[in-house]
């Protein structure tokens, strides 16, 4: 595809320059909505530049859980939703540290998103669940497995476009271009060492996602939530090593843009030992418990991430085991939402599987009594039978008890996911300064952003994020409305 402008190391693209309508920073998630909406409000010419070799960024390996009150969907299955509820669950897992003007027009849009996406090709499931520390059962998740399935229908977007969206790949940006009165105006970028210089008509748009893979930032700005924890190269980290390393913050910062909430930084429960990447059984959705190395529950598995990861820490090792059965995988070849199958997670070493609790606590080196004692203590909360010690209450329409095996079990500990602070925005995407005055011609949709998410993100919530703000940003700096 002609537009997928992408030369072997030994081919760069040589000293040029572009002209464009609109450049976009970044071709993950975020940065592709946000050229499709350019293109759609007019934009004759769109340039897409991404670091890496290929388009998607942290969306492609994201578990695609996407947040919005959708009556249609919702009520179908007895679930109670709204847009105010919607709101408060959003400010409450942030702290209420969030910007309410975003966090509203997030909340109330985010179906909005969900119906453009539809429009170009995305497939939802009409089941709708509960991603870990959603606080709310509005988690919509695409037919085709993982994040990826977004990325896909993105670019069969962009190829249908008759070239109105190109895409330089391995072209990380370097700086931001201004005119002499602080306008931006273009994008200085690098290709295998040579100058790649974007001229933007219209402005620039940042989606380059969050610095939670550059260990010293991490550790520079972590006064926050996590002040308490290390958060050296011993805990890792779910995004894309070369991808997540604050690139856009840096830019915009020089370009005069004020970044806020820095400290902001969430840690997922769903790590996998040794490389923090989000493998194997997933810890959102239904029918699960989180238990330490005795076999006993330590905390309310429907708790927010923040909470769930604290928790984690005070553990024997900071490490745990979630523990799912039959009702999670009906068959070791039944494919979970990101494609996985038990049957290839076991012959990895991945899971422990077992036919009994009794086997499982013998495999893990958990004790029998006390794994047996946290899945009836699960079972009683769910039913109703019993108040939860821990506090869970099951507002997932999905909850079952869990009662017959087999019984699998995947070692977890926490591990960067999000990093909740970036540029400050407006709700039109535009880049503010310290003073909350927009800086001409620069925009920013994503986790490059700051202020939406207050001190903890809600699980389902950042592609709710990249989708809402991304489809929404081309009517304003293509039609400046």
């Amino acid at each position: 595809m002609k537009q997928f402008e992408k030369k072997a190391e030994f081919h760069p693209i040589h000293d040029r320059t572009y002209e464009a309508d609109v450049v976009i920073v970044g071709g993950g998630g975020a940065g592709l909505a946000s050229a499709i909406s350019s293109m759609q409000a007019g934009a004759k010419k769109v340039i897409v530049l991404e670091k890496l070799g290929y388009l998607g960024g942290s969306t492609n390996v994201s578990g695609a859980a996407l947040n919005a009150v959708d009556d249609k969907r919702q009520k179908a299955q007895g679930i109670q939703d709204s847009f105010e509820t919607f709101y408060q669950s959003t400010m409450k897992g942030g702290h209420n540290v969030g910007n309410p003007e975003l966090v509203r027009y997030m909340t109330r849009h985010s179906i909005d998103a969900v119906h453009w996406m539809e429009s170009l090709g995305v497939k939802f499931k009409d089941h709708i669940g509960a991603a870990t520390g959603s606080l709310g059962q509005r988690s919509h998740y695409p037919v085709d497995p993982s994040g990826n399935a977004y990325i896909r229908v993105f670019e069969k977007v962009i190829a249908d476009s008759n070239g109105k969206i190109q895409v330089l790949l391995d072209t990380p940006a370097k700086s931001l271009i201004q005119d002499k009165s602080g306008r931006v105006i273009g994008v200085v970028a690098d290709n295998f060492g040579s100058k790649v210089t974007v001229k933007a008509k219209d402005g620039v748009i940042l989606a380059t996602g969050g610095f939670g893979a550059n260990v010293a930032f991490r550790q520079k700005v972590n006064t926050g939530v996590w002040k308490h924890v290390r958060l050296d190269d011993t805990i890792g980290c779910t995004n894309i090593q070369k991808a997540a390393q604050g690139d856009g913050l840096f830019m915009a910062q020089k370009a005069g843009a004020e970044l806020i909430g820095l400290s902001d930084i969430q840690l997922h429960p769903c790590g996998t030992p040794g490389t923090g990447l989000m493998e194997n059984i997933r810890t959102s959705g239904r029918n699960r418990i989180f238990v330490n190395s005795d076999g006993q529950r330590f905390v309310s598995e429907g708790a927010a991430r923040d909470v769930l990861a604290n928790a984690i820490f005070h553990q024997k090792g900071s490490t745990y085991w979630i523990v799912v059965n039959k009702l999670r995988y009906p068959s070791r070849d039944f494919k979970d939402s990101m494609g996985a199958t038990i049957r290839d997670m076991v012959a990895l070493g991945a899971v422990v599987e077992a036919p009994t609790l009794d086997e499982l606590a013998q495999k893990t080196g958990m004790k029998a009594a006390d794994l047996k004692a946290s899945i009836q203590q699960y079972n009683d909360a769910v039913t109703g039978k019993q108040k939860d010690r821990f506090g869970f209450i099951a507002n997932n329409t999905d909850d079952k008890p869990m009662t017959e095996g087999p019984w699998y079990a995947c070692k977890k500990v926490p591990t960067v996911h999000h990093t909740m602070g970036g540029i400050r925005i407006d709700v039109k995407s535009e880049a503010l300064n310290a003073k909350g005055q927009p800086i001409p011609g620069l925009y920013a949709v994503g986790e490059v952003t700051g202020g939406i998410h207050g001190a903890n993100r809600l699980g389902g919530n950042a592609i709710a994020d990249i989708m809402t703000f991304g489809h929404a940003v081309g009517p304003h700096i293509v039609q400046g409305k």
